[in-house]
């Protein structure tokens, strides 16, 4: 079985998903490492020399392409779920796990390393912000849909271990 991570940017998808992974044997696949192995652009070239929609075009096709493993732990992209029914797709494929923060924990957690993040690199504090509060309103309704949520704490060692035993519950 398939367990996809969703949440926000920030929300501890890739560094979670990877410690369970190796921990439980199984593969782990991130998106947005897919899509830049893939495309051989990193995803803010890919903003900036295609733009976000040819990007999530791109994305879907990842995503659709993780149906070749039986099993595995797969770190979805934090806006993958929003677009070209991904959520819809992703909900029929596998088993969908929201890794659920307080909002103004993540946006003080994605402020702290915004230079990377494409949609935010440009922006001022307060436009990244009001952006974040924005993006965090659309995407949650769309979250809210996964078959489990899990209540992230914000110790790595505690998050790991909840993380952990809701996948050992599925496999």
């Amino acid at each position: 079985m398939r367990i996809y991570l969703l949440g926000f940017m920030g929300s501890g998808k890739s560094t979670l998903g990877r410690r369970v992974a190796e921990q439980s044997g199984v593969p782990f696949l991130d998106t947005d490492i897919l899509v830049e192995n893939q495309s051989g652009l990193t995803i803010p070239q890919m903003f900036d020399q295609q733009g976000e929609q040819e990007f999530r075009k791109f994305e879907a096709v990842v995503l659709r392409n993780t149906i070749e493993y039986e099993k595995a732990l797969i770190a979805t992209g934090g806006g993958l779920p929003v677009y070209h029914r991904n959520m819809e797709w992703l909900m029929e494929h596998g088993i969908t796990m929201y890794l659920h923060w307080p909002d103004d924990v993540l946006i003080a957690n994605v402020l702290e390393n915004r230079s990377g993040r494409p949609l935010l690199s440009e922006l001022s504090e307060i436009e990244a912000r009001i952006k974040l509060q924005k993006l965090l309103l659309e995407r949650k309704p769309v979250y809210e849909q996964s078959a489990m949520t899990l209540e992230m704490v914000g110790d790595l060692e505690k998050d790991v271990k909840l993380l952990e035993r809701a996948c050992k519950y599925i496999w």
